[in-house]
């Protein structure tokens, strides 16, 4: 058996234990009641033993006892202090696409890129799935002999382009920290234009001038948006995250600050880190499973409701179709 872990981040909130019970019980219907391994549960110190107790008596039989809780330092979910917390608010406020998100949903990315390491010290391969994440068919092989026998360092599920609005400047801020890969990089970008139009370019453009303090005076804007692995579930080598050269891109990223201002997602971040370094060494494991936003209406920073849904009961709501 390999040696590896389930990584799980949520809260200890009644909507997120309902969500966490839900991801659980496929989670090990669908893979982890064959296999094992053990599932460590992340948290902000907010999970008392009695709410504990309530998720590990969810699971049946004896394979509760392969659910673990772990405490995340506070310093690890906090505002660095480099970042400019007036300015960040400003940023937050300027909501220019509906996914913009809150300071939690920064601080969530700037934790699978910058901290989630700290905590599988003692594991070889790591699994991420979020709380709202659901395994929707049985897979049928160990995703983790798979990317171990392969000598991967990354495994996913669906790739995908991001928002450019959330990721503005990040070709060229991977062009500053990797200036010999600019061809590479052109493949992992698509861009298109926002004239000013659109609505959004009024909000892009109010962004910009606080992040960059300085005035945009064009009249559309190039949007370049990276290609990612879509990353609420993924399989990672655990050494690749230590090593030297990938701690300094990852010191540079955390030093720009764009994580917070501009919202930049921890997939994009980690597709482009992987395909620079180890481009070669990367699989997918396409199966059938959900994230919330596929399954429910939301409701972004202004009261809004938004439903990326199918339009009807004959369409799956799986991120991806095409079974393993």
């Amino acid at each position: 058996m390999v040696n590896a872990a389930i990584l799980i981040l949520t809260q200890n909130t009644l909507e997120r234990k309902i969500y966490l019970k839900t991801t659980l019980y496929f989670l090990f219907k669908n893979f982890n009641s064959i296999y094992k391994y053990p599932i460590i549960i992340l948290h902000e110190k907010d999970y008392d033993e009695k709410s504990k107790e309530e998720i590990k008596n969810g699971v049946r039989g004896d394979y509760k006892n392969l659910i673990k809780f772990k405490e995340i330092d506070s310093s690890d979910f906090e505002i660095p202090t480099h970042i400019d917390k007036e300015k960040l608010i400003k940023c937050i406020e300027c909501n220019p696409v509906p996914y913009w998100r809150n300071i939690r949903y920064r601080l969530m990315c700037y934790f699978w890129i910058k901290n989630f390491i700290k905590y599988v010290e003692n594991y070889d391969y790591i699994m991420r799935i979020d709380d709202d994440s659901i395994i929707e068919e049985k897979i049928k092989n160990d995703l983790f002999e798979i990317i171990k026998s392969k000598d991967h360092v990354y495994m996913s599920n669906l790739i995908h382009v991001d928002c450019g609005i959330c990721n503005y400047g990040m070709k060229e801020l991977f062009e500053t920290i990797h200036p010999d890969s600019n061809d590479k990089l052109k493949d992992m970008f698509v861009s298109t234009k926002l004239k000013d139009s659109d609505s959004t370019f009024y909000k892009f453009k109010k962004l910009y001038e606080i992040v960059e303090n300085k005035s945009f005076d064009n009249n559309e804007i190039d949007i370049i948006m990276p290609l990612m692995y879509y990353n609420n579930f993924f399989i990672t080598n655990v050494n690749f995250w230590k090593r030297e050269d990938v701690k300094e891109i990852i010191n540079k990223i955390d030093n720009n600050g764009n994580i917070f201002y501009y919202r930049y997602g921890d997939a994009p971040l980690h597709t482009l880190i992987i395909t620079l370094l180890e481009g070669d060494k990367i699989s997918r494991s396409i199966f059938k499973y959900s994230k919330r936003l596929q399954r429910e209406c939301f409701i972004d920073n202004n009261n809004n409701i938004h439903s990326y849904m199918p339009k009807d009961y004959e369409h799956t709501s799986c991120i991806t179709m095409k079974k393993k």
